[in-house]
């Protein structure tokens, strides 16, 4: 089971690393920027983040949007003021290992 990890942002700079650092354990990272002028885009992409600008067509959009971008089937959409706790990348680890043919 490889899964996608998404976040949309704007001028998120003092956020987006740790975002990005919380979302490790995913099989990649897009991030959908809409224009920021601080260096969101740069950290993100120094974090090993695919990072896709485009204009802000609204929240719920955006949101699908990145999830269009995405390359595998299980998305997991994170704000960039929200970090995975370990409990909650554990249950995951868990079950992307209990899925996974032997």
């Amino acid at each position: 089971m490889k899964i996608s990890a998404t976040i949309i942002t704007l001028n998120e700079e003092a956020n987006i690393r740790d975002a990005c650092e919380s979302l490790a354990w995913a099989d990649e990272i897009v991030v959908v920027d809409s224009g920021s002028n601080d260096k969101t885009r740069e950290i993100a992409e120094g974090c090993g983040a695919r990072v896709i600008v485009k204009d802000w067509p609204g929240f719920a959009a955006q949101k699908q949007f990145a999830a269009e971008q995405a390359s595998h089937d299980w998305i997991f959409s994170l704000d960039a003021d929200e970090r995975v706790s370990e409990e909650l990348k554990a249950s995951i680890v868990n079950l992307r290992t209990s899925s996974e043919p032997n």
